[in-house]
């Protein structure tokens, strides 16, 4: 059969492919948020703090039996330069095989600790390279691996300080390994019913295990799912420290979710106010049945106002708070299943009315594992 002649046409086309297929051609990437005309004033030197963290910001791959079971961006904490290794953040949601899209706290999402982590490195091959899973922990949901790397980039500091509403960017990297870069701010909202108390929001779909950075390139915290949430610096920095000192992140599990009265319509606050005589504190949305809490007569509407005679005004208070309480009682030679007493301030309403304010003294488990809440319906 003879052969068929390649036509000018068809050679114009394939020269065309194949041009396309070079990075300076390449029209198949999708834009980003920065061609905003809301970010132009800053586009300069803010695209200048993307390209600098872009370079410690990886895509990791896990299969199990040769499969793939889930994808995830991470970044890069520390190098150490003498054996290459690097230590990156990034999701559990990379070992996870099962999880319930409903709600966090039903305790049945599976993990696979064993599962292959594969790096893919930015360099110009696109390398793959084993990845190690160091530690992780089911109720942050957050993880940390450890790759051998060449390094030739800062890593990037972390900020604690919270300030809502301010300007954020996400930074991640999709299948193709390309930059991911959202945009969006810190929200004034806490967690729904379905969420931890850990998170907050950025009001932009997240990159799952991606930097939440400010315009400066200060890490804000980690993305993470459900949604827009992202876990904050000073948890993740309490959790690093925690892993550092005592191998596991001790938690107390208070059996209650809680919504801040902080994040409320001003008409909302300005009516509890007026009924209650109280501003500030955390709303009991639910109570975990068979708690300690529950027992002690805590009910949905009560309001926290205090633990161990501090207040809290938002859930991300009360998880670092609780977390340093934790901390002291390892510190102090208690231990993981070991029982401690918190007080903790309540306000109860009945009837629509603010009843007494009683301190509650909780005896709670210490535990490393992940926050069961059964509820009543």
């Amino acid at each position: 059969m003879p052969l068929k002649l390649m036509t000018s046409s068809n050679a114009s086309t394939v020269q065309k492919e194949l041009q396309q297929q070079l990075a300076t051609l390449d029209m198949s990437i999708c834009g980003s948020c920065m061609a905003n005309a809301n970010l132009q004033s800053v586009r300069e030197s803010t695209t200048k703090t993307i390209l600098q963290a872009a370079k410690v910001i990886f895509s990791f791959s896990s299969y199990v039996d040769g499969k793939l079971m889930a994808r995830s961006s991470g970044f890069l904490i520390d190098w150490d330069e003498g054996s290459k290794e690097g230590t990156v953040l990034t999701s559990a949601r990379i070992i996870c095989s099962k999880y319930t899209a409903l709600t966090q706290w039903s305790g049945t999402d599976e993990y696979v600790p064993d599962a292959e982590i594969i790096a893919h490195l930015l360099d110009e091959d696109e390398t793959t390279v084993p990845a190690i899973l160091f530690r992780y922990d089911k109720h942050i949901n957050i993880a940390v691996l450890k790759v051998n790397l060449d390094l030739c980039a800062k890593i990037p500091r972390f900020s604690s300080d919270i300030n809502y509403g301010q300007e954020i960017l996400v930074l991640g990297r999709d299948e193709r390994l390309n930059m991911t870069i959202a945009h969006g701010c810190v929200n004034f909202m806490g967690p729904t019913t379905y969420e931890r108390h850990h998170y907050l929001f950025t009001g932009c779909e997240p990159s799952i295990g991606g930097m939440v950075i400010d315009f400066d390139g200060h890490v804000l915290g980690m993305a993470n799912f459900p949604g827009t949430a992202y876990i904050p610096s000073s948890i993740v920095l309490k959790c690093l420290d925690m892993w550092k000192k005592f191998q596991c992140i001790p938690r107390l599990h208070i059996g209650m979710k809680l919504s801040p009265i902080k994040f409320l319509d001003p008409i909302h606050v300005e009516r509890i106010f007026r009924k209650c005589n109280i501003d500030s504190g955390l709303i009991v949305k639910e109570v975990s049945h068979g708690s300690i809490a529950e027992e002690l007569g805590v009910r949905p509407g009560d309001v926290v106002d205090s633990v161990n005679g501090e207040c809290v005004a938002t859930t991300v208070e009360l998880e670092n708070l609780i977390m340093r309480i934790c901390e002291n009682h390892l510190d102090q030679g208690g231990a993981i299943g070991s029982c401690m007493d918190i007080l903790v301030g309540i306000l109860h309403m009945r009837k629509g009315r603010k009843g007494p304010r009683h301190t509650l003294s909780l005896r709670l488990n210490v535990s490393d594992d992940v926050e069961v809440f059964i509820s009543d319906f």
